[in-house]
């Protein structure tokens, strides 16, 4: 496979994870709270910063496909998603290791942390070129 179609099939497989984690969490504490065991045995009082969070997850999404479209192009949308799934992985892994979040939760974050890592990857080969 050529760089040009492993870059376009990565940036739309990223889409596709960024809009189905974006809308099943928004979805999911409508339908029963109770799935919010995934984060812990904290219920949040308000859903506010969660659904603000799962937005811009959603945004992203948005980002990455435009970024599918193009290899040339969004070098900046690159890097800003590498940090932001190094990141996310950072942030949900440390609270599943003080307990406050399930391994559900770690196991997603592990698929940000793979696709931050791809990304950081792709982003060094296409400089290269």
């Amino acid at each position: 496979m050529n760089r040009e179609t492993y870059h376009k099939q990565m940036f739309m497989v990223a889409a596709l994870w960024n809009w189905a984690l974006a809308v099943t969490f928004l979805v999911l504490p409508r339908i029963d709270i109770a799935y919010f065991s995934l984060a812990g045995d904290t219920i949040p009082p308000t859903l506010l910063w969660f659904d603000s969070f799962m937005g811009l997850v959603f945004a992203f999404g948005i980002g990455f496909y435009l970024v599918s479209l193009d290899m040339k192009t969004n070098h900046g949308l690159i890097m800003i998603a590498s940090f932001e799934k190094v990141w996310v992985f950072i942030v949900g892994f440390s609270y599943f290791l003080l307990a406050e979040a399930s391994i559900l939760v770690a196991l997603i974050v592990f698929g940000d942390l793979i696709f931050g890592l791809l990304f950081m990857e792709d982003l060094r080969a296409i400089r290269k070129a």
